[in-house]
């Protein structure tokens, strides 16, 4: 994203043994000098893949995301640092 900076600002592991799926950590994120989204969620499918789930609020009806971020290439910087930080984290 041309002009923000996406920055892992901590990176907190949180990985059950033996789930090929599931949350795999959370992570802080500072975008730029402008904002930093706590909380969001590294996901891994079952295939192995990756994806981020942002901060989410729990209501009666279900759950909402809290932040929504509608730049495709922003989000994919997002999870792609986020990526980095758990891989650096565990040396994979």
């Amino acid at each position: 994203m041309a002009g923000l900076k996406v920055e892992v600002i901590k990176f907190f592991p949180f990985e059950l043994p033996g789930r090929k799926s599931g949350v795999v950590g959370y992570a802080d994120v500072k975008i730029g000098d402008v904002l930093v989204i706590k909380a969001i969620r590294l996901m891994r499918n079952r295939h192995g893949g990756y994806y981020v789930q942002m901060p989410r609020i729990q209501t009666e009806g279900g759950s909402y995301e809290v932040v929504e971020v509608l730049s495709k290439d922003l989000l994919e910087e997002i999870r792609r640092k986020i990526r980095e930080a758990y891989k650096e984290m565990f040396k994979i």
